[in-house]
């Protein structure tokens, strides 16, 4: 009915203009005494009929052309893309040749349509040929990383400077692995494949990751035992506990690093990752899950990307994890992962 309401309110002046002018008729012809008086009233309703009827066409197509500018509005906020029922055609003379301003103001937003979806085509062409190049470089560069650790297993440096060599390179692995989870976070969906894993075992296959890095750092772990079962990704949360880690290691110069697990209740589970670093200052604090946000200690550190803690948040996210961060500068982070609801968590019998 808003549709008729608005109709019109923008139709008034019309209808009033048309209700004057029959009230003057009428009222002329009462006040000269106009013979046939009746049949002015009967010219009259005919008039007001066939204006009527007119008017009921008008407005139908008014309502109708509202609701499907509506449709379009409500599915350009929905999906970001102009909505059209039927191809229409196009051509550079189409608004010189528009019979009203309105036709011409359609045509001049058609062609607009039509530029931009051309140059989505393009872009999205390009973007995929950049993606897939840049799959297939990140999955090609993997070998030589490969072949330079067995090199390195086999004897080719030893001592402190094979150990330093090792470091470096697993850090060239990470990074590269990094990029392709960046690559793939957006199919994230489709990819993951929850089952029941042992929590103390994910961890452990995380830390055995990193043990060149605590030997190379000396720096201690403490690992407590935890007997609890989640329902996760294994893939995708081993990455999110890696990366964790690795801020834990590339920053705390000495004491260690402690792994512990907290039950709050039968369906909530903290588990902690508690280091000696140099800590994080309180003014970078809500700012840490910015994609390529540094912060001071990136900026002490030059090698930081600011893309670790992001994808952590995004892929925790995903599997139902919060992520909540407490520093204090100088003292030492610790991570704190919770699962606030079953089934993400389930305690062993």
């Amino acid at each position: 009915m808003r549709f008729w309401f608005r109709f019109l309110k923008e139709k008034k002046i019309i209808i009033f203009l048309y209700v004057v002018s029959t009230l003057l008729f009428i009222s002329v012809g009462a006040l000269y005494h106009i013979e046939n008086l009746g049949k002015l009233l009967y010219a009259t309703l005919l008039a007001f009929s066939v204006w009527g009827a007119i008017g009921f066409l008008a407005s139908m197509r008014y309502v109708r052309k509202s609701r499907r500018l509506e449709e379009i509005f409500e599915h350009f906020e929905r999906e970001g893309e102009l909505l059209l029922w039927e191809p229409l055609p196009m051509g550079e003379d189409r608004i010189e040749e528009a019979a009203t301003y309105a036709d011409a103001q359609l045509f001049f937003l058609l062609s607009i349509y039509e530029k931009q979806l051309k140059e989505r085509e393009e872009w999205e062409k390009k973007s995929q040929e950049y993606r897939e190049y840049y799959v297939m470089w990140t999955h090609q560069v993997k070998t030589p990383i490969a072949a330079m650790k067995l090199l390195l297993e086999n004897g080719g440096m030893q001592g402190r400077e094979g150990f330093l060599m090792q470091e470096e390179l697993f850090k060239i692995e990470q990074y590269v692995e990094m990029v392709l989870t960046y690559q793939r976070l957006e199919n994230m969906s489709a990819d993951l494949e929850l089952q029941k894993y042992d929590l103390h075992s994910l961890i452990r296959q995380a830390v055995k990751k990193y043990s060149v890095l605590f030997i190379n750092k000396g720096l201690s772990l403490e690992l407590q035992d935890m007997d609890i079962s989640i329902l996760t990704d294994e893939k995708w949360f081993v990455f999110c506990l890696e990366q964790l880690l690795s801020n834990s290691i590339k920053y705390t110069k000495e004491g260690g690093i402690k792994i512990r697990a907290v039950s709050d209740g039968e369906e909530t589970i903290r588990l902690c990752i508690e280091d000696t670093g140099i800590g994080i200052r309180q003014e970078d604090l809500p700012r840490i899950f910015e994609k390529g946000f540094t912060g001071y200690n990136g900026r002490v550190d030059k090698r930081a990307t600011g893309i670790g803690l992001y994808l952590c948040r995004r892929i925790l996210a995903y599997l139902g994890i919060r992520i909540k961060v407490d520093s204090m500068e100088g003292e030492g982070t610790k991570v704190s992962l919770l699962w606030e609801s079953f089934p993400s968590v389930l305690q062993k019998d």
